[in-house]
């Protein structure tokens, strides 16, 4: 429990999936989500909850 409740406090980093490239705070990107149950729904930072759900994220050049 303690350590869900540290990841959801953590920053996590999200990565372009086409280039590898780490996307920096203030860069703009895209995120494809699959819309989760309600059940499964994430409650927590948004860097946590796109790097947990998202199918594919890629950065402003790979667009």
């Amino acid at each position: 429990m303690l350590d869900r409740l540290k990841d959801a406090i953590r920053s996590k980093e999200l990565i372009c999936t086409s280039c590898s490239k780490k996307i920096e705070e203030g860069q703009r990107f895209t995120a494809t989500l699959t819309m989760p149950s309600e059940k499964d729904m994430l409650v927590s930072r948004l860097d946590n909850a796109i790097a947990r759900t998202a199918d594919s994220v890629v950065c402003e050049r790979c667009k």
